[in-house]
């Protein structure tokens, strides 16, 4: 089993999905900042001026003006054809499958005995301790289900 029990399918990508899909991060996170600018930019200045802190509140919500239905309109628009394009992406069939963990991975994983998680699983109520650095040590069931 690999060291991680989250699935990551990033690696099964081919290389063209794994840039457009980087470039599609990098550009809505660009255009969040940008849509952040005009306060941003009255931050610097309240930074700048030294004000205290009534009448830097105020000068940073004076810029942050309401949308205007334009822009919004525009905003839904452009979200709905985005949602349409993405719906004309070409369907990848799935052709391996992701490694299911079973008891024994997870027992491996948290160096834990397999009865110790499967009373957890099977419990209501579970207590799981930890040393100081956050690794599982221990794990108390208590109410257990009925089956």
């Amino acid at each position: 089993m690999t060291d991680k029990l989250i699935i990551n399918a990033r690696p099964q990508l081919d290389w063209r999905r794994r840039i457009l899909s980087d470039v599609t991060t990098v550009l809505l996170w660009v255009i969040w900042l940008y849509l952040w600018m005009p306060a941003f930019r009255k931050l610097q200045e309240v930074i700048r001026l030294r004000l205290s802190f009534q009448p830097a509140a105020a000068e940073v919500l004076e810029a942050v003006n309401p949308i205007s239905i334009s822009h919004s309109l525009l905003a839904l628009l452009g979200t709905c054809a985005l949602l349409l394009l993405w719906t004309l992406l070409p369907k990848r069939r799935v052709t391996t499958t992701h490694a299911v963990a079973d008891l024994r991975d997870y027992a491996d994983r948290f160096s834990l005995a397999p009865d110790l998680v499967t009373r957890g699983r099977n419990s209501r109520i579970s207590t799981v301790h930890h040393d100081e650095n956050g690794a599982i040590v221990g794990i108390d069931a208590g109410v257990e289900h009925l089956h």
